[in-house]
């Protein structure tokens, strides 16, 4: 057995803004530079995608995505500034929590026996 633990941020208001499935569809827009392209990678409708980040971005009060709409040039996405630091934070977050895990499961371990 191992302790297994679900993340997610939260704004003032205790509703959920960044969880681990919306945090891959915003590594999947940086990496692709598509919404679309992205939500199809992550098997995820465009229209679920486009809700999941509308939904964060009104909870935040800000901008996560920059959308350019398509066209003869084509569209793009990429994360705004503030996109970028809420990612980079919730990373930071998840692996300070994984190491965290990590280094007790030895006494998870030990312990379980004990029951």
């Amino acid at each position: 057995m191992q302790p297994k633990i679900k993340l997610w941020l939260v704004n003032e208001k205790d509703e959920a803004v960044l969880g681990e499935g919306l945090a891959k569809l915003l590594e999947a827009i940086e990496e692709c530079g598509s919404i679309a392209k992205a939500a199809s990678n992550l098997n995820m409708s465009y229209r679920y995608a486009l809700h999941r980040i509308s939904l964060a971005e009104k909870r935040l009060g800000l901008k996560i995505v920059k959308r350019s709409r398509g066209g003869a040039s084509g569209g793009f996405s990429e994360l705004t500034n503030e996109g970028k630091a809420l990612l980079m934070r919730y990373k930071k977050i998840e692996r300070e929590v994984s190491k965290f895990l990590k280094s007790k499961e030895y006494r998870f371990k030990a312990k379980q026996n004990d029951y």
